[in-house]
């Protein structure tokens, strides 16, 4: 009952956060109901294992480095949500936690047809690069594949986290769920050679984990490839969710792969190209937006005068959500960054603050108007109930004022500066071409 209840209230809390979450291929963990392994890389820390729960319908159960449990009263929790502790080399042995007892609470979980998730990184950094994977998750699920004679039938299911703008509010997630990876025969090899099953099985969670998830070398090629993609996908492309976004970076990172192989000197032109254009727009104050809007004088004037208006008419509403939300939005702005450096942090952080703060926020308003402004509890139940909405429209309305601005903008510079503009679609193109032709 206890997981159910927070996961309903991480699960709003994730919806609100990012405004865009996709989950490719759920239908592979609907229809499995057996004992599942789910391995997923691991580049947000809570927010990855928040995520993993979201897309599973299924209760999920957690393997979590043991520092999370350093009291009595912290095992207690959150062994009733599901969590078991494991004393990694890097953290040192925590007090209460036995490893041995830690897995075989897995073997236990997996005998009784449940769902298993690891991290087999080991550690979270915000990055699109996967890091070495320990082979532990293999032994674990060799182990109890051999305690079973190989009749348990276990699946080992890869999930990526695909996250743009992870640790920004309004960002998007891609859970891309890939093929179940079947563990065949290995468990009588691992019988014969532990070592040599636990290496084999983890080199396949390896592959099919690369496969799921945009995977990036180094840092370099990362931010390039997301200079790219800011560049080339645009609000004005009609590819903007953030499945085709992924598309686009998974192609993109798979030329320059190629490239690196094939043509090295490519590689380094694109990334000079690219550094030219982005260096033109930023001199000239322009976003990417501006090559793929379309510019009609009659039409955008119509337009530009449409948004005007309903930014003056709608004035109130967002005053309204702005002084009941303008607090907490701040503070927990504030906070977080304080409370840690990591950004890995940030987006997890800003959720649990913000489930906390804005519904003691609203309990503080809500007993304001009833008290002071004579509300009755259905008018005051009435007002809380619509709180939320005036929020949202809030923060609707600044992002609405900022892209009136940038279309304001957009304007002059397609009036008096089309010459250039028309450039720089033309150097854009050319950049895209570098890249794609074969």
């Amino acid at each position: 009952m206890l997981y159910r209840i927070l996961r309903a209230i991480i699960s709003f809390g994730i919806r609100h956060y990012y405004r865009d979450i996709q989950v490719v291929n759920q239908q592979i963990l609907d229809k499995e109901n057996g004992p599942l392994i789910i391995i997923a890389n691991h580049p947000n820390t809570l927010m990855d294992a928040w995520m993993v729960g979201f897309a599973n319908r299924r209760r999920v159960h957690f393997m979590a480095k043991a520092t999370f449990f350093n009291s009595p009263l912290k095992r207690k929790l959150l062994g009733a949500l599901g969590m078991i502790p494991i004393n990694r080399k890097s953290d040192g042995a925590v007090a209460g936690v036995n490893n041995k007892d830690s897995f075989q609470a897995c073997y236990e979980l997996l005998e009784k047809g449940e769902i298993l998730v690891v991290f087999p990184e080991g550690t979270s950094f915000l990055e699109r690069k996967l890091r070495e994977i320990k082979t532990g998750t293999a032994r674990i699920a060799l182990e109890v594949e051999k305690r079973n004679q190989g009749k348990l039938g276990l699946k080992v299911v890869p999930v990526g986290l695909n996250y743009i703008s992870a640790d920004s509010y309004r960002g998007k997630v891609l859970v891309h769920v890939g093929k179940p990876i079947e563990l065949d025969d290995l468990w009588k090899e691992y019988e014969v050679n532990q070592g040599n099953a636990a290496k084999l099985l983890t080199e396949r969670f390896r592959v099919e984990l690369s496969r799921v998830f945009v995977n990036m070398e180094d840092s370099a090629r990362e931010d390039l490839v997301e200079q790219l993609r800011k560049l080339f996908v645009t609000k004005y492309t009609k590819r903007t969710d953030v499945a085709n976004e992924m598309d686009f970076m998974k192609s993109v990172q798979s030329r320059l792969e190629e490239y690196s192989l094939t043509s090295p000197w490519k590689v380094d032109e694109i990334h000079t190209e690219t550094g030219k254009v982005l260096a033109s727009m930023q001199f000239l104050g322009i976003k990417p937006d501006f090559l793929d809007r379309p510019y009609r004088p009659g039409l955008f004037l119509r337009q530009f005068v449409q948004s005007w208006l309903f930014i003056i008419v709608t004035v109130p509403l967002f005053v309204i959500g702005f002084i009941h939300h303008v607090i907490p939005y701040w503070f927990i702005g504030w906070i977080v960054p304080k409370i840690s450096k990591d950004v890995e942090y940030h987006a997890p952080l800003a959720i649990l603050f913000g489930l906390v703060l804005y519904p003691l926020n609203y309990v503080g308003f809500g007993l304001l108007v009833h008290f002071c402004f004579d509300f009755t509890w259905l008018e005051t139940l009435v007002y809380l109930a619509a709180l939320p909405l005036f929020g949202t429209f809030a923060h609707f309305y600044m992002r609405y004022m900022s892209h009136l601005n940038s279309k304001q903008r957009f304007g002059r510079f397609a009036r008096r500066r089309s010459a250039i503009l028309q450039n720089l679609k033309e150097q854009r193109e050319q950049l895209k071409e570098l890249i794609f032709r074969d």
